[in-house]
């Protein structure tokens, strides 16, 4: 099994089912065979038909294509709270006057 989850986004069984498809893949077949599949994000989850569904026709060369349209299209929503850091206090901007010497 390889790894479910990508920069927030939780895969499940479904990255390891579009490694196992074969390619190209169009996006008719897709969605046929995966539409209905969810992946979950700090914010929710949504399917992979209300993702790409959108997009219209196309074909899929690899499942990396498939990976990498898939976090195109989930967009911001899955990075959670956005400018957090766990790393203490926010640090102040610093206003640095210009000076010549």
């Amino acid at each position: 099994m390889t790894q479910t989850r990508e920069n927030g986004v939780e895969f499940g069984d479904l990255q390891d089912d579009l490694s196992a498809a074969t390619y190209p893949l169009s996006s008719d077949r897709l969605l046929e065979e995966f539409g209905d599949r969810m992946m979950s994000h700090a914010n929710g989850s949504v399917t992979v038909r209300e993702l790409l569904e959108p997009l219209g026709s196309g074909t899929y060369g690899s499942p990396t294509e498939v990976r990498q349209e898939l976090m195109n299209m989930i967009g911001e929503g899955a990075i959670g709270r956005k400018d957090y850091t766990d790393r203490g206090g926010q640090e102040q901007a610093v206003d640095y006057e210009e000076e010549s010497f």
